[in-house]
């Protein structure tokens, strides 16, 4: 272990932001810190004072980095001292041990009023740097934050990072102009769940689900629909995931929740926080499927103007959830399989969940599902749907 002083810019205790707000919901909800990170090998003549030089940049550039959670508050310290693992591999694969620390990272939960949230390690081989791990948990950043850190880590930015840190956040959402911006996003929702009936379903005894299919169809049919219909890919995605939802359950009226990244608010683009949002879209879905994209797409602009708000003070809602991770993740590498694929999810989620990842020529629909809400069966059915309709 080595022993990394830092000492950054801003400090000082404050309310959660909203984001970090719908984090700790789903932790408290999923019963999980929600770990993210991974490893990757490490560039050519990388040595072990290269890589405490990158966890102290990293501690001292960013808040969240030094952000502990007390009492229900974010405490931001202006110094103190991470911690980096050097793992040798002993004529072990470094990539297989990266692995193996990541999962023992990944399976220890972390306290989050005492530690710092970033756990790192280097695996070296014969004293040389060959693999980087990292796994902090989700109220660090969300997807796109992580990839804005990455790229500012990998240039080295000698100047402040852009945007509002976690404290100026919470500053403003406690502001007039934050509680204007909660009031309709308030409204907007309060107007729209009305009448919103829960979905039902015999549970299975083992009762959280998860359901993959890797479709090649909806991989080369998304760029010819979005074209064709004069949209973009997560739009005709989302209006998929609805038209099939009205389709197999005989409504007309359906709700989705989609995760709505609020990095076009203005400021925010590369800001390293949760800001990720689960917004409200409602639409009542016509048969045909480019009538369905159409109204889909009006409810969605309203979804992502209201999905900016403290979660604290709005009621969650029965209804399926969306979130088009493309843009940030990757399924993995290998040839993608076309088969539905089941296996038994750990803890509790949505109704359900669908994450649209990309892999090698083909797109995953991963749906995290609760079999008290939908049955395998209805589910298999909105996958094949999506891809008969988009594909």
């Amino acid at each position: 272990m080595l022993a990394v002083p830092f000492t950054g810019s801003g400090s000082g205790t404050a309310e959660l932001t909203w984001g970090q707000r719908a984090i700790m919901q789903a932790m408290r909800r999923e019963r999980s810190w929600l770990p993210m990170g991974g490893h990757r090998p490490v560039a050519a003549g990388t040595t072990v004072a290269d890589v405490v030089a990158e966890l102290r940049y990293t501690m001292e550039r960013w808040q969240s980095f030094r952000t502990r959670i007390r009492d229900g508050r974010q405490d931001v310290a202006a110094s103190g001292i991470a911690v980096l693992e050097v793992v040798p591999a002993d004529g072990g694969d470094p990539a297989e041990i990266a692995a193996s620390v990541e999962a023992g990272y990944r399976a220890t939960s972390l306290d989050l009023a005492a530690d710092w949230p970033m756990r790192m390690a280097v695996i070296c081989d014969r004293g040389v740097p060959a693999r980087l791990v990292a796994v902090m948990p989700h109220l660090v950043t969300d997807g796109l934050g992580a990839a804005a850190m990455v790229a500012e880590s990998t240039r080295r930015e000698p100047s402040p990072p852009a945007g509002p840190q976690p404290l100026d956040l919470a500053a403003w959402q406690a502001s007039p102009a934050g509680a204007r911006q909660d009031t309709a996003a308030r409204r907007h929702w309060e107007r729209h769940a009305d009448g919103l009936a829960p979905f039902s379903a015999p549970a299975l005894p083992q009762r959280y689900r998860k359901c993959v299919l890797d479709s090649a169809a909806l991989a080369t049919g998304l760029p010819a629909a979005a074209a064709r219909l004069g949209t973009d890919e997560s739009t005709v995605l989302l209006a998929a995931y609805m038209a099939a939802l009205a389709r197999v359950t005989g409504r007309e009226t359906i709700a989705v929740r989609p995760v709505v990244s609020n990095r076009f608010r203005p400021g925010l683009s590369d800001v390293v926080t949760p800001l990720a949002q689960l917004g409200l879209c409602v639409a009542s879905v016509p048969p045909s499927f480019p009538d369905a994209v159409a109204a889909v797409s009006r409810a969605a602009l309203a979804a992502r103007k209201y999905a900016y708000y403290d979660p604290y003070a709005t009621e969650p809602l029965p209804t399926p959830c969306f979130n088009d991770r493309r843009a940030v993740a990757s399924g993995g590498a290998g040839s993608p399989s076309p088969a539905l694929t089941w296996s038994v999810q750990p803890g509790p989620t949505e109704p359900l969940f669908l994450h649209v990842d990309g892999v090698p020529g083909a797109v995953r629909l991963l749906f995290d599902v609760d079999t008290a809400c939908f049955s395998p069966a209805s589910v298999e059915a909105v996958a094949v749907c999506m891809v008969s309709l988009v594909g």
